[in-house]
């Protein structure tokens, strides 16, 4: 039987595994996308100064403040840069639930420093969401134009709230889209080095998506197709759109992420990304 590594072992393995361009790569992506929810909490801040939107950074993380239930409140790029003490750990919760209550969330990949998971179960946070992240380098050449009734574009002014509603229909798994949702993923389409897509069957505005730069990395995101609208392409002509742009933009990777075992997962599959690492959504109420 193989005798169980002891912490100074451990630390040393942790400290290899850092030391790996796969970890590189991670901290390069992770960094990159709370830059862009950085982005959004500004928007948001901007838009609504009473909804206390914002961020609070440092080298231990990114707490991202976008509202009380907004899915963006949350820490970003934990642990990536060196030791999280408990002090680290107490101004981004603080920064995560202003008034006191309400549930944290952070984001901790398999990179994180190690001392990081200690805090976490010293102060009970729990295992909410597995996640897969996804990469592939930016295609050099254009990709295959979306099916002949088909129509990719960017979201023009004046058609933001449509674009919300549309995504989270598709999410939702339902057209009855509730104001609030709306109102918490509007500032996306807003926000600055953000693009909004729509996907249109004729005059039906059926699947959206996001995409986000910073870093020279493209994050594919907040794709949704109208359930009454699968099976037609959409999801796919969403991503090459979104590619095609991360090209002209001068991108080098192209980031998703997913739940395993969705149908999410088998597009990124399809248009050419690989698994970079699984990441953990950890909570505490």
């Amino acid at each position: 039987m193989t005798e169980p590594l002891d912490l100074a072992q451990q630390v040393n393995a942790a400290q290899s595994i850092m030391a790996t361009p796969a970890a590189a790569e991670a901290v390069r992506v992770e960094w990159a996308l709370a830059t862009t929810c950085r982005a959004i909490a500004a928007t948001m801040a901007a838009r609504d100064p009473a909804s206390g939107a914002g961020a609070h950074g440092s080298a231990a993380g990114v707490a991202i403040f976008a509202g009380a239930g907004s899915p963006l409140t949350q820490g970003l790029a934990m642990g990536l840069r060196g030791p999280v003490t408990a002090a680290d750990l107490d101004a981004i919760e603080a920064h995560l639930r202003p008034s006191g209550a309400g549930p944290r969330q952070l984001e901790v990949s398999p990179f994180a420093d190690p001392g990081l998971l200690a805090l976490l179960a010293e102060r009970r946070y729990r295992i909410n969401e597995w996640q897969l992240v996804w990469t592939r380098a930016v295609p050099a050449a254009p990709l295959p134009p979306p099916p002949s009734d088909l129509v990719v574009r960017r979201v023009a002014p004046g058609e933001e709230a449509l674009y919300a509603r549309v995504c989270l229909a598709g999410f939702l798994e339902t057209e009855d889209v509730p104001a609030a949702m709306i109102d918490l993923i509007l500032p996306s389409a807003f926000a600055a080095d953000h693009e909004p897509y729509l996907a249109w069957l004729g005059d039906q505005p059926i699947g959206g998506g996001l995409l986000s730069v910073a870093d020279g990395v493209a994050f594919i995101a907040g794709s949704g197709v109208r359930p009454g609208f699968r099976r037609r392409g959409a999801q796919g002509a969403l991503i090459r759109a979104r590619l095609d742009r991360a090209r002209a933009l001068g991108c080098e990777l192209a980031c998703a992420s997913t739940q395993p075992g969705t149908a999410s997962r088998r597009n990124m599959e399809r248009h050419g990304f690989a698994v970079a690492y699984p990441k953990l959504v950890m909570l505490v109420d």
